[in-house]
């Protein structure tokens, strides 16, 4: 049986990252305690999306969240929840790698190679029967009902292949389709998860513009949009969300940041230790004040409860 609810709260300003690692029982077994560890002390925004270890990410996430909520110790409404979809994904425990699983299992519900845009090895649609299905997924993996945030990952890997008009036109259906889920209570409120108009900001194939992207959701969800939240990597090393002029807000040039913040979205930095590069010149410290300097919330991978007690000597 599914956990009914959502959260009572906004997104903590830390929220713990489930992306790396691999898919083994050993790994598993770490995030789940590492979960449980963070939400139980103050980090309480799950991040994951449906492709991290394979599922196996979300199906440990939906575990630990059992046992907390079984046990007494959180209710649904204490913890944040959030997914993304967009990319192709596979299923490790069912043994299918994303190109079977497309083949075995998105192939019969309508889902083709044709469906998706490929950049270095990921796939990316925007094809909203898809999202059903993997939104469907991820609430099986994480044993709930409603999902309080989900993003749609990587759009700039279709833009990258797609005229500039069709790609917001595409947009546009899929922001209609989320609209519905925030209606049928699967979601409370949706997101882009950027990666390369972050990293490389003045690379032009990669490129669209988050005001039009803002006036194609106001006309869905006439001016009463679920689209809160934009991710994008900022840290010591990537600190071009803002420092480079990339976008356009009522003809003003605007940071990507400066431009979500005047459109009304919050914004989420990925990867504020730069996978641990930073680490090499900086203290954990000094990146995560940068990082939460400049965004409104961070994303911080961790498996290990000793880094997140860390994290939580930050916080105080």
């Amino acid at each position: 049986m599914r956990i009914k609810g959502y959260s009572n709260k906004e997104m903590s300003r830390i929220a713990l990252g489930t992306h790396l690692g691999d898919a083994n029982d050993e790994v598993s077994a770490s995030y789940r305690n590492a979960i449980k560890y963070a939400v139980q002390n103050g980090i309480y925004t799950i991040d994951g999306a449906i492709n991290y270890r394979g599922m196996r990410s979300e199906k440990d996430e939906g575990i630990a969240i059992r046992e907390l909520i079984e046990s007494g110790v959180i209710k649904r409404e204490d913890i944040f929840v959030t997914s993304k979809a967009g990319l192709l994904f596979g299923d490790i425990t069912e043994r299918m790698n994303p190109k079977m699983y497309l083949e075995n299992i998105l192939k019969p519900q309508g889902i083709t190679e044709s469906d998706f845009s490929e950049y270095d090895g990921l796939r990316q649609t925007l094809n909203p029967a898809f999202y059903e299905i993997a939104l469907n997924k991820s609430l099986e993996n994480l044993g709930l009902e409603t999902l309080d945030l989900h993003y749609i990952h990587i759009p700039e890997i279709t833009r990258a292949g797609m005229d500039e008009t069709i790609f917001y036109d595409e947009m546009e259906k899929l922001f209609a389709w989320y609209e519905g889920k925030v209606t049928e209570n699967k979601i409370r409120n949706y997101g882009i998860a950027l990666e390369f108009m972050g990293e490389e900001p003045e690379d032009v194939k990669w490129h669209f513009e988050l005001e039009e992207l803002k006036r194609r959701v106001d006309k869905v969800a006439g001016g009463k949009s679920h689209l809160k939240y934009v991710i994008f990597e900022y840290n010591m090393l990537c600190p071009y969300p803002r420092t480079v002029l990339s976008q356009h807000v009522d003809g003003e040039a605007l940071t990507l940041a400066e431009a979500c913040h005047k459109l009304g979205f919050k914004t989420v930095a990925s990867m504020p230790l730069a996978m641990g590069d930073a680490l090499k010149e900086h203290s954990l410290n000094e990146l995560l004040e940068f990082a939460l300097d400049g965004c409104d919330h961070i994303i911080v991978g961790s498996k290990n409860t000793d880094h997140i007690k860390e994290l939580l000597s930050f916080l105080e």
